[in-house]
């Protein structure tokens, strides 16, 4: 345990509810809880391990400065919300519309040190990217608003920034051409669909990018250059559906949706239908959350997490 992160403990404490604010640009931390602050600064940036380890208060855009210095980055869901702090990033879980390619947020967090409800330190996953053993907390605390545990110390994995970045716009895109351009396109970081056209975001070498843009048009499907990245999240609503359903949920709402192909999350002006919880989930839910704070204590009303 480091020194921080057991001043960063007692300062929680075992007694009272307490919220861990980051910079307060993604949640409102409500005024009838105590405030406790995580730790803040980059410890350690080995850019050869491609790895970054930093307090939770960090500022997003004072690791992303770091980083870019060496020509890496971390994927913490910046095109959605380039804000905020890192504990804000991962305890919010918001993954943006590069999903496709750069994958799931989640996936950057490779070693934790948080605080639990009982005031202990605890630690999960391990500072190395091959790291695979234990139990996958890591994942677990991603998008769970702090309730299991306050962020106090992470390692992160880092990427190479890619050599260009180009969005490209195909029209006429049934769902049967959708598919055939899924066929034709290797590892896109995304596909924004909204049933008529196709956005297209394609990262790497640039002469790649011109090979993968020529042989679309090759194949018929003839692409324009954007120069204004689209930015979905207009849409207030998202929808949570398995990638396979979003074909049907578009066709059937062609125009007013714009779907992440491959990923499964529709941006809609409207709510999502309600969904009945499968129970037994819900029963998980609550027995973690049990077993990390037992007592309630840590960001009180915020997230989802059933069993209150």
């Amino acid at each position: 345990m480091s020194a921080r992160a057991a001043s960063f403990a007692e300062e929680i404490g075992a007694i009272g509810e307490v919220w861990i604010r980051g910079a307060g640009s993604r949640v409102t931390a409500p005024d009838s809880v105590r405030i406790v602050n995580a730790p803040a600064g980059v410890w350690s940036f080995q850019p050869d391990e491609m790895t970054v380890s930093c307090g939770a208060g960090t500022p997003v855009a004072e690791l992303d400065a770091t980083l870019r210095a060496r020509g890496q980055y971390v994927n913490l869901g910046q095109r959605r919300h380039g804000s905020g702090t890192v504990g804000g990033a991962l305890a919010t879980g918001w993954n943006d519309h590069l999903r496709l390619g750069r994958g799931h947020l989640r996936e950057s967090l490779l070693e934790v040190h948080l605080v639990d409800g009982r005031g202990n330190v605890v630690k999960g996953g391990g500072p190395t990217v091959k790291n695979v053993s234990g139990f996958d907390l890591c994942r677990l605390v991603v998008g769970s608003h702090g309730r299991l545990g306050a962020l106090a110390e992470v390692t992160l994995r880092t990427r190479p920034i890619p050599l260009a970045t180009r969005w490209f716009r195909i029209d006429d895109m049934s769902t049967t051409r959708i598919m055939e351009l899924i066929t034709r396109l290797y590892r896109p970081s995304s596909i924004l669909w909204d049933g008529r056209h196709a956005l297209v975001c394609l990262e790497g070498h640039p002469s790649d990018i011109d090979s993968t843009v020529l042989d679309l048009r090759r194949h018929g499907l003839v692409s324009e250059e954007v120069d204004d990245e689209p930015n979905p999240s207009d849409r207030p609503h998202r929808w949570s559906v398995t990638p396979s359903q979003v074909f049907d949920h578009v066709s059937a709402r062609a125009g007013r949706v714009v779907a992440e192909v491959g990923v499964g999350v529709i941006h809609s002006d409207e709510m999502q239908p309600e969904r009945t919880n499968d129970p037994a989930i819900i029963e998980i839910h609550r027995r973690l959350w049990a077993s990390f704070d037992p007592d309630r204590r840590l960001n009180p009303g915020a997230g989802n997490l059933p069993g209150r």
